[in-house]
C-alpha cells in the first residue's frame, strides 16, 4: 500500500501532543475549536495545545466540551506569566493543565539559537534577559524545585522547553528524584536543541520518560531544517518506546495540524519506521503521558 494512504489510516487513534493555535501573539493557522474539529473528523484520539506566552488548559477545556473531543493544554514558563513562576503552574495545574514546559522563546539558550526560527527571530524583542535554570554552582534553582514539587502533586507531564541540555541534564534526575513519573524531553533534535544520540541515551538513563520527537523540525518554518532520516535514526537507535511523535505545527507555512502528523507518518514509514511502532509512538506513549 501506498504510505500516503496508509499514513491517512494510521492517522485514526492518534494523539498530536504539540499543536500552537490561536489565539496567539504569533500567526497560527487555525484557533482551538478549528484544531479539534478537524482532529475529530480525522478521528484522532486527543490533542494538547500550546501557548508560549500563556496558559492553554482553560482554553482547552472550552475547545473539548464546544466540540465533543478530548482536548488538553499546558503552561510553559516564559516571561509573560512570570518565568519560573510556582503560583501560575499551581493555578494552571489547578485548572486542568497537564504539561508544564520549561522556559521556550525565552529560555537564555534559546535567545542565543534563535535565528533558527525566522519568526520568531522577527517578533522577539532584543536585549531580552533569558531564563537559566541552574544557579553559578550548577544545581537547580529554588524556584525551579517548587514547580517541580507542584507537578509532582499533581501527577503532570514536565516537559523540558528549549532549555540547554547542560539545564535538562541537571533538570531531568533531580525531577525523578522528586517523584515525577512524566519527563519529556521536547524536540531533542531541533536545530536549536540539537541533542547526539549520546545525548539522548544519557538524559534516557537520567530519568527523561519520552523523547518527543515533531515533524516541525523538518519543515521550511526551520532556517536549517533536519533530515526526516535523523528522527528515524534517532528512534530506530533509542527504540520507540523513548519516543512520541508530535507535530509541533500550527504554523501560517505550514500544513494544517492533521495533514502534519500524516505527513510525519509518511515520513516515517519511508524511512522504514514499521507501522506497530508508529502507532506506539502516536498512540499509546503520549496516552500514557496524558492518562488516557
Amino acid at each position: 500500500m501506498d504510505n500516503t494512504v496508509r499514513a491517512k489510516e494510521l492517522i485514526e487513534g492518534s494523539i498530536d501532543f504539540h499543536i500552537h493555535t490561536g489565539p496567539d501573539v504569533f500567526p497560527r493557522l487555525v484557533n482551538d475549536i478549528e484544531a479539534a474539529t478537524q482532529a475529530k473528523a480525522a478521528r484522532m484520539k486527543a490533542i494538547l495545545l500550546k501557548n508560549h506566552v500563556t496558559g492553554t488548559g482553560d482554553r482547552a477545556a472550552i475547545a473539548s466540551q464546544v466540540v465533543g473531543f478530548p482536548v488538553f493544554g499546558g503552561i510553559a514558563l516564559n516571561l509573560p506569566v512570570g518565568g519560573v513562576n510556582p503560583q501560575a503552574v499551581e493555578m494552571a495545574l489547578r485548572m486542568g493543565a497537564k504539561e508544564v514546559w520549561m522556559p521556550t522563546i525565552h529560555a537564555k539558550h534559546y535567545l542565543k539559537e534563535v535565528d533558527n526560527v525566522p519568526m520568531f527571530a522577527k517578533l522577539l524583542k532584543s536585549g531580552i534577559k533569558g531564563i537559566y535554570l541552574l544557579n553559578e554552582d550548577g544545581s537547580l534553582k529554588n524556584d525551579v524545585k517548587e514547580v517541580l514539587a507542584l507537578i509532582a502533586q499533581y501527577d503532570g507531564i514536565l516537559a523540558t522547553g528549549h532549555i540547554s541540555i547542560q539545564e535538562a541534564m541537571v533538570l531531568v534526575p533531580e525531577a525523578k528524584q522528586m517523584g515525577l513519573k512524566k519527563i519529556v524531553v521536547t524536540h531533542p533534535l531541533s536545530p536549536m536543541e540539537n541533542y547526539s544520540i549520546g545525548d539522548m541515551k544519557e538524559i534516557l538513563a537520567r530519568g527523561a520518560t519520552m523523547l518527543e520527537h515533531v515533524v516541525n523540525d523538518i519543515t521550511h518554518q526551520m532556517k536549517t531544517p533536519i533530515p526526516a532520516s535523523k528522527i528515524a535514526d534517532a528512534i530506530k537507535a533509542l527504540g520507540p518506546e523513548t519516543a512520541i511523535m508530535s507535530t509541533d505545527s500550527g504554523q501560517v507555512i505550514n500544513p494544517a495540524p492533521v495533514c502534519s502528523m500524516e505527513n510525519f507518518i509518511r515520513e516515517m514509514l519511508d524511512h522504514g519506521i514499521p507501522e506497530k511502532a508508529i502507532m506506539l509512538m502516536t498512540r499509546d506513549n503520549p496516552a500514557a503521558m496524558l492518562g488516557i
